[in-house]
């Protein structure tokens, strides 16, 4: 028995005018002092004007909230009492509202009592419903089970997947108006995220046939529409496409899960504060290669990775299983090379020094990530520390 988890899901040009139709008149809005400066909390604050629901703003969201943020927040939601929350924004924002969310429903509870064997987080949704507005396309957090919050653990700000599928928002209002603003780094930065919850999800030890319909769609129009939106940002067309395929991700990977390239990509992004879709993204090429690189026989990953090839066109249905797959790894190295996007460690920024000082730490916080081990294939130590080696230097994995 499986379970498909998923929002009821609005998309397209307009999507935002579903929100007259929501039930609910007091609603408090999660969302961060950027997109208030960009004028993104306006567009929905004059709608909710429009159809005369009432609403209170907590913006004191930043990038990998901390569980601080989520409890003020909580506190914030009590005093309110509201009957919708709206989250609107980036990754951050949606999972500090899924938490104080989650916390809002049981005030008793810590973060740490959101966990996805939870028997009691299943009677849940009785205070408020959620919305959840996606402001950029990548993260998918607006179709999932999880929040990504990171506590102060062993002097370090450790990023951990607080759970349930309770926590799956009621709405996600997928409207292009929003992320057609973004810079073209941000762009790529978050459909690197997107491509990379869809191959990791279609590689994962959980992946399902729904899973894998969405991520194969979702990988698809990344691959088209990503280029053209890093070109033009306002070509309308591809935003949209682009921003459907995030939330298609989304989907994907929250019904099958992440693994290896999230697992080194959070450990980078607590120690170095690497933007978290330029982490993931960045490991995707290196944990495909070492996938595929499994002494075991037989090898599942070239059978997976030779049906993606094939079923998108990149490779024919005849070609040998193990050519056909690695025709994955050398697209992923087009896509980095058109839109610009770093191919190694080392160009970020970060200095052989604090890579080698830091090493056991990145390490260390993989193995205590959860997502490590839904791979076809789990590093041992000796083989972390060489993968990211590899990665600071930018050598295809040869083991």
């Amino acid at each position: 028995m499986w379970h498909f988890y998923c929002p009821n899901i609005i998309y397209g040009e307009d999507a935002l005018d579903f929100i007259e139709k929501v039930k609910g008149e007091k609603c408090f809005i999660v969302t961060d002092k950027v997109i208030e400066e960009l004028g993104y909390l306006k567009l929905l604050t004059d709608k909710l004007d429009k159809i005369g629901k009432k609403y209170k703003v907590f913006n004191d969201i930043m990038p990998d909230p901390h569980e601080e943020t989520v409890v003020k927040g909580k506190e914030h939601c009590i005093s309110y009492a509201p009957d919708l929350i709206i989250a609107l924004g980036g990754g951050s924002v949606m999972d500090t509202a899924k938490g104080i969310w989650g916390l809002y429903e049981y005030p008793e509870y810590t973060i740490d009592n959101i966990d996805p064997f939870s028997d009691q987080l299943y009677d849940f949704a009785n205070k408020a419903k959620m919305i959840a507005i996606p402001t950029t396309s990548g993260t998918g957090s607006e179709v999932t089970w999880a929040a990504i919050i990171s506590q102060f653990q062993n002097n370090v700000w450790r990023k951990g997947s607080f759970a349930h599928m309770s926590l799956v928002p009621t709405y996600a209002i997928v409207d292009p108006v929003f992320p057609k603003g973004m810079p073209p780094k941000l762009t790529v930065n978050t459909a690197f995220d997107a491509l990379a919850h869809a191959i990791e999800g279609y590689i994962s030890s959980w992946r399902n046939e729904f899973s894998n319909a969405l991520g194969l769609k979702a990988i698809e129009l990344i691959f088209k529409y990503l280029p053209i939106a890093y070109k033009d940002g306002n070509n309308i067309e591809a935003r949209d496409l682009l921003h459907q395929a995030a939330t298609m991700a989304g989907l994907s990977f929250s019904n099958s899960q992440v693994n290896l390239g999230h697992a080194m990509g959070h450990s980078c992004g607590a120690i170095f504060s690497i933007h978290h879709g330029q982490s993931v993204g960045l490991f995707l090429k290196y944990i495909s290669q070492y996938c595929l690189n499994n002494p075991s026989e037989p090898n599942e990953s070239i059978e997976i990775y030779s049906t993606i090839a094939k079923k998108l066109g990149w490779a024919k249905w005849d070609d040998e299983p193990k050519k056909a797959a690695y025709i994955v790894v050398e697209k992923i190295k087009e896509l980095q090379e058109k839109v610009d996007f770093p191919s190694n460690l080392r160009g970020l920024g970060i200095s052989r020094e604090d890579f080698d000082k830091n090493l056991d730490k990145l390490i260390t916080l993989c193995y205590q990530d959860p997502s490590s081990v839904m791979a076809p294939r789990t590093p041992n130590k000796a083989e972390f520390e060489k993968l990211f080696k590899y990665a600071y230097e930018g050598k295809d994995i040869d083991f």
